[in-house]
């Protein structure tokens, strides 16, 4: 079976079929990063992390195809975090930052790495400038003013008290 028709598998939710055909994918095809990122999104979907964080450890190493790596950052970075690995998940998720900046995802997992490892006002932080960059004018009834010198204080001051 090629990649064209494992992903399509996966994107017509044959999810049992998709896990079988990504394994035996990767079996014929070990060197294949978009291969392995099909075999960790499998795994990820049926709730095997311990297993998928192998496979998105190989589709790192080898390299994503571009039009899959919004999907392999998020789900990598996450999937980090899930395994008790969120150091890695921060770095993962900031390198995906750098690259993509104006997608939204990438910053509100990046929050969760970042309170998962220990860095609770970053988080905060983090999710705070995603809400306020990704809401429609108006969400926060007037309050974006306030909401937006909260996310500056947030970011200048990570040891003093919010207003």
């Amino acid at each position: 079976m090629t990649l064209a028709e494992v992903r399509a598998l996966r994107e017509a939710g044959n999810h049992d079929e998709h896990l079988a055909a990504a394994r035996a994918l990767v079996a014929d095809e070990p060197e294949n990063g978009g291969a392995q990122l099909e075999a960790a999104i499998a795994h990820d979907r049926a709730d095997r992390e311990s297993e998928a964080i192998r496979y998105y450890d190989a589709a790192y190493r080898l390299g994503v195809p571009a039009e899959d790596k919004r999907r392999f950052y998020v789900g990598f970075g996450s999937t980090l975090r899930n395994v008790g690995r969120a150091d890695e998940s921060v770095a993962v998720l900031a390198e995906a930052i750098a690259e993509d900046p104006g997608y939204a995802p990438f910053h509100a997992f990046l929050a969760l790495a970042l309170f998962s490892s220990g860095h609770p006002r970053e988080a905060l932080a983090t999710m705070l400038g995603v809400a306020l960059d990704v809401a429609k004018a108006g969400a926060f009834d007037r309050y974006e003013r306030a909401l937006g010198e909260y996310h500056r204080e947030l970011l200048a001051a990570p040891t003093e008290p919010l207003m």
